[in-house]
Order: structure tokens, then sequence, then C-alpha cells
């Protein structure tokens, strides 16, 4: 493995490396020494799948995080209530917390603990993807797209949302198309009862108002905060 030196050489064309001050030798080691212990981040795309406008969160995290990991930051960023099952799917494997009757099922994947496998496994390269589905009755599709891969001194403590756009889709609310039901009926004043009956509903389990343009980047990362790495 190339010393610390040999790879500021390579880097700056410096070769006096004996004529700088023992100072700034020491201060060049450390940096470097900080750099090859650098943290990998990933900067990962989370969107609902078959909405439009699109529902959709950019997030970063350590990418040496499990699935299930994973799986609890994608329920805090969107605003999920984490209330049902989920799974990943790639192109060969179905990643989730395995249950006893899993041995009696038929699969043409591999079948993979999400609490034990990181999600580099799948994740390595940018522009790659994995599906997340959560709730199988609601059945809602994310796409998980790694878009960057960067270096990070400094570890993360907990995930970080920079972005993002509209409000999660309410649980239990039906799918794609209960949701879209639900933005149909809030515009149609010949459904003034049942959007009533839906608000009083909502108000009931989520203890707020129905807005689905909503998105407050500071209370999403209120809650990603409450995930801890280190």
């Amino acid at each position: 493995m190339p010393t610390a030196w040999e790879t500021l050489k390579k880097i700056t064309k410096l070769s006096d490396y004996e004529t700088l001050p023992a100072s700034l030798r020491h201060e060049i080691e450390k940096t470097l020494e900080q750099v090859k212990k650098a943290e990998t981040i990933y900067q990962l795309k989370i969107q609902l799948r078959g909405i439009r406008p699109p529902i959709w969160r950019r997030v970063l995290v350590p990418s040496d995080i499990t699935f299930d990991q994973l799986h609890l930051i994608i329920q805090e960023a969107m605003g999920w209530g984490n209330y049902h099952l989920y799974q990943f799917e790639t192109s060969d494997a179905i990643i989730d917390v395995p249950h006893p009757d899993d041995r009696f099922m038929t699969l043409w994947k591999d079948k993979l603990d999400s609490r034990k496998t990181p999600i580099k496994k799948y994740l390595s390269k940018e522009k790659q993807k994995v599906l997340y589905t959560y709730d199988f009755g609601d059945n809602w599709d994310h796409i998980i797209t790694l878009e960057k891969i960067e270096k990070r001194i400094e570890p993360l403590t907990h995930p970080i949302c920079i972005k993002g756009s509209r409000a999660c889709p309410p649980e239990d609310v039906g799918g794609i198309w209960g949701y879209q039901d639900a933005i149909d009926m809030m515009k149609d004043d010949t459904r003034k009862q049942e959007r009533q009956e839906f608000l009083e509903w909502y108000d009931e389990w989520h203890g707020d108002d129905f807005d689905p343009e909503r998105f407050d980047i500071e209370e999403v990362n209120q809650r990603l905060a409450t995930i801890r790495f280190k």
C-alpha cells in the first residue's frame, strides 16, 4: 500500500519531501491519513412510483448501513408510520425481515435478511436502483436511486435530507388509486360529504390538515435525527 507521501506526490507532483518543514510534513501526513479513513457517503433519491407530480426525497447516508436501516430512513424521510411490512427487490434478490412461513415459499430470487445485508452489496455504482415496497395492501412502490458517491472526513451521525417535494400520502388510503381519488375529492364540490368524512378521518389518525403539497425539510430532518449511526 502506498504511503501518504507517495500518494501526495502522485497528486501534486511534489518530490522534495525532505526540504519541507517538519510541521508541514506532519500536517500533510495527518490530512492524508484522514482522507484515507474518510467515510463513503451515498446520495440517494427516494421516489414514489406512479404518482404525478412526483413525491420524492433526496438523502445522505453512509454506504455501510443495512437495508433494514435504509427502510427506517425511508419511513422517516417520506413520512410513513412504519405500520406495515416491507421488502426491497433487486434483479436477483428479495431483501426483507425473514418470516417462519418463508420456508414454504418457492422463489426465483435469492432471499436475504435485510438486517444483515448492507446496501452497498446492491448499490455500489452511481445510477444503480433498487425497488422498495411498503404495505402489501396499498402496495406503495419506491424507486431508490444511488445518485452520487462521496467521501466525508467527518462521519454522518444520522441521515440528512437535502431536498424533496410534496407530502407523503396518508397511511391506508388505498394505494395510488385511493390517493388520487382523495385528491380529486378535494377539488369536487359535489362530494362535500365525502370530503368532510375524509378530512375527519385524516385528522383523527394524523392530527393534521391534509395538504398534498406540503413539504417541510426541517421537520423531515428532525425525524431523521432520531436514527443514529454512531
